[in-house]
C-alpha cells in the first residue's frame, strides 16, 4: 500500500511539473520574436510577442515590439487592418510607460508615413521631450518641421 502511495505521489508530483515546463521569460520571448521578425518570419514572431505579453501583460516593450511586428505585416499586405493594429499597440505600449520614449517615436513616424502630419509631430516632439539624447534626433527634427509645414 505504501508503494502505491508514493507512486501516486511521484506521479502527481510529475503532472504538476508538466504544466509548468515552459518557463521561458517574456524577454526571452520577445528576443526570439524579434529574431523571426528580423528574418522575415513575421506571423511566427508575432505569436512569439503575443506569447511573451501573456508572460508579462503590461511590458511596454513587448508592446513596443508587436507594434513593429504589425508594421511589417502592413508593409507586406499594405492591409489598413494591420496599421490599425499597429497604432493601437504603440498605443497601448505608451499607456504601460508614458516615460518609454521609443513608442512615441515610432507612432510619430507611423502618423507621418499616413500624412497624419499633426498626430506626428504631437507624438515625436513628446517622444524627444522624454528623451532629447535620442541618436536619431536630428532626422526627427526634420521630420516634426516637415509635419508642422504640411499639417498647417
Amino acid at each position: 500500500m505504501a508503494k502505491i502511495i508514493l507512486l501516486m505521489l511521484a506521479f502527481v508530483m510529475i503532472l504538476a511539473n508538466c504544466t509548468t515546463l515552459d518557463r521561458k521569460s517574456a524577454t526571452a520571448y520577445f528576443e526570439e520574436g524579434a529574431s523571426l521578425v528580423q528574418k522575415g518570419k513575421v506571423d511566427e514572431g508575432i505569436e512569439q510577442y503575443k506569447k511573451g505579453l501573456r508572460r508579462e501583460p503590461r511590458s511596454s516593450v513587448g508592446y513596443n515590439y508587436l507594434a513593429i511586428a504589425y508594421r511589417r505585416k502592413y508593409e507586406q499586405l499594405r492591409s489598413l487592418d494591420w496599421r490599425e493594429k499597429e497604432i493601437e499597440a504603440f498605443k497601448k505600449s505608451i499607456e504601460m510607460d508614458p516615460n518609454f520614449y521609443l513608442p512615441y517615436v515610432n507612432l510619430g513616424k507611423t502618423y507621418y508615413d499616413m500624412a497624419r502630419f499633426k498626430e506626428a509631430a504631437f507624438y515625436l516632439k513628446k517622444g524627444l521631450e522624454i528623451y532629447p539624447e535620442h541618436p536619431g534626433r536630428e532626422l526627427i527634427d526634420q521630420m516634426i518641421q516637415q509635419a508642422e509645414r504640411e499639417g498647417r
